[in-house]
């Protein structure tokens, strides 16, 4: 999995007085970028049979023979076809980042930063060439020495829908409220650097199309901060 991460845009400072000491807001946004490819659903090449429509998994009988199965890409006997379990796919997204330098731009602005909430996620599919469909893709948050999404600490913060094959757009990214409220307390609390990951997977059937192409995903962030005045 291509996994990159980026800051995107620009930030819009509200000045607000509160009683002798002057406090401001201002928003900000966080860019991530992941893409999946054909290397990412590691099915074993026994299962691609090539057609003149498209490779596709191949139905092999298996009443008398094992599947061929790997640790990454397990595959069992159903009903006499070797079928293989659905897929799961996480990884981290880029490295780890400090909120902090990401809004860099407002130093010249707020002086020390006491509060950040997160306002929206948004999602654009850019680019979908992949065969078969995606489901639900699972954004977290973690610690900036997070591993995976199975390390301490780390939680869900939305959900990008189902994706279609061949299918783009853009849209909102259901967002996990106690994740989301969770990511403020640590940021408000604990320290400002942190680690994203994704997961997602999907479920192929003997017959089907075989995982080809390339799925470019977007997401951006856009936060809220308060903070004093310089």
């Amino acid at each position: 999995m291509t996994r990159r991460i980026s800051r995107i845009a620009f930030f819009v400072g509200l000045l607000a007085a509160a009683g002798c000491e002057q406090t401001t807001t201002a928003t900000f946004s966080v860019g991530l970028e992941a893409s999946l490819t054909t290397a990412d659903f590691p099915v074993p090449d026994e299962l691609r049979e090539d057609t003149a429509t498209g490779p596709v998994v191949r139905s092999v009988p298996c009443d008398a023979v094992a599947c061929p199965s790997t640790m990454e890409a397990p595959v069992t006997c159903v009903s006499g076809t070797c079928d293989p379990e659905p897929l799961t796919i996480s990884a981290p997204v880029g490295d780890p980042v400090d909120l902090d330098e990401l809004a860099g731009d407002l130093d010249d602005v707020i002086g020390e930063i006491d509060s950040l909430e997160i306002l929206e996620i948004r999602y654009q599919v850019q680019r979908n060439t992949l065969t078969i469909p995606v489901e639900e893709v699972e954004i977290f948050w973690g610690p900036a020495g997070a591993a995976s999404v199975d390390s301490a600490g780390v939680q869900r913060l939305g959900v990008v829908p189902s994706i279609l094959v061949g299918t783009t757009g853009e849209g909102d990214v259901m967002l996990d409220a106690a994740g989301a409220a969770a990511f403020t307390e640590y940021y408000e609390n604990v320290e400002h650097r942190y680690r994203f990951f994704i997961r997602t997977g999907t479920d192929l059937m003997p017959g089907g199309p075989f995982p080809q192409g390339e799925l470019d995903v977007a997401v951006s962030m856009r936060v809220r901060i308060t903070g004093s005045l310089l």
